[in-house]
């Protein structure tokens, strides 16, 4: 398995936070999927698969899951990151930060929702949706903590800003599962799914971190 996501960075966060500090400084909701129409195979499944190949339009969809997958990625650890900062505008700065990841989650999970017809008998899919939901839900615990930020001062900033840093670990786990689902789903040759990540460029980048 690939490294998991940013947790060493988040280590170092974590310590940073309460020296820079104390110096002065909904999730989305679940829905049952949309079924869109399917375009027709457009490729011949992997060497050795044996499931059915994919369609266009289930390639298409499986890049959008992964880059929307890295873009969670790359706002939760800029928020470990504002938080660890510290300094006279942090609330702001964790403020601003939360409300993208919010805007990214939720599009994450709508994103995985919105698999293309046919797509969620496999278990491949299966699996990617329900470590997303994980990650939906570990969110409404980051927002708390990061709305405890505003208006903190002294001791109270910097234990706020420590929870804060604690639960970007925890979405961090959580996306890093949802790498570790799409991985699996990639080694399944019996998953049309999986060679729909297979086929994405996108899969390609994300698991290889």
């Amino acid at each position: 398995m690939k490294r998991p996501i940013g947790i060493a960075v988040l280590l170092v966060l974590l310590s940073g936070t309460v020296g820079c500090s104390a110096e002065g400084g909904g999730g989305a909701g679940s829905s049952s999927p949309s079924p869109t129409p399917s375009a027709s195979p457009t490729a011949t499944p992997s060497p050795g698969a044996t499931g059915s190949a994919p369609t266009a339009d289930q390639v298409t969809w499986a890049g959008k899951v992964c880059s929307d997958t890295t873009t969670v990625q790359t706002e939760v650890e800029g928020l470990a990151t504002a938080a660890a900062a510290g300094g006279a505008n942090v609330g702001t700065a964790v403020s601003d930060q939360m409300s993208q990841i919010s805007a990214s989650v939720g599009t994450l999970v709508d994103t995985v929702k919105s698999a293309p017809s046919g797509s969620g008998d496999d278990s491949g899919y299966t699996d990617v949706r329900t470590a997303t939901e994980k990650v939906d839900t570990s969110l409404t615990a980051l927002q708390a903590s990061a709305a405890q930020v505003e208006g903190a001062t002294g001791v109270a900033l910097v234990t706020a800003l420590a929870t804060v840093v604690a639960d970007t670990g925890t979405v961090l786990t959580d996306l890093a599962a949802t790498v570790k689902a799409i991985s699996a789903a990639m080694q399944d040759r019996t998953s049309t799914i999986g060679q729909a990540f297979r086929a994405a460029p996108e899969c390609a980048t994300l698991t290889s971190q």
